[in-house]
């Protein structure tokens, strides 16, 4: 097994998984990718250095590097909407509802 297989296994262990957003998630979509370009054959031709450029970010925005080097001084959104419920808008199933009153 490749050290870079390893390395993402490890960086999608602490990646959380958004059960409200079905076949939209983030961090299914990256673990969906890891099989894809490291389960494959072609392991080989994969670029070193963009590899691990791509996990090192990847890495910062897992352990919220972002996050917490540049703190939020206010709650809402643009929108006026708090975080949480900016995730109950984009959740499936509050998209579903929005699409059978159309």
């Amino acid at each position: 097994m490749s050290q870079h297989y390893k390395n993402f296994l490890s960086l999608l262990e602490r990646w959380p998984v958004d059960k409200s957003k079905v076949g939209r998630d983030l961090g299914q979509y990256l673990r969906d990718q890891l099989t894809a370009v490291l389960g494959s054959s072609n392991i080989v031709a994969v670029k070193d250095d963009r590899l691990q450029k791509q996990y090192r970010s990847l890495e910062n925005i897992v352990n919220d590097v972002h996050a917490n080097h540049y703190p939020r001084s206010l709650v809402s959104t643009a929108t006026g909407l708090s975080g949480e419920q900016c995730r109950e808008v984009l959740s499936t199933e509050f998209l579903q509802i929005l699409q059978k009153k159309h």
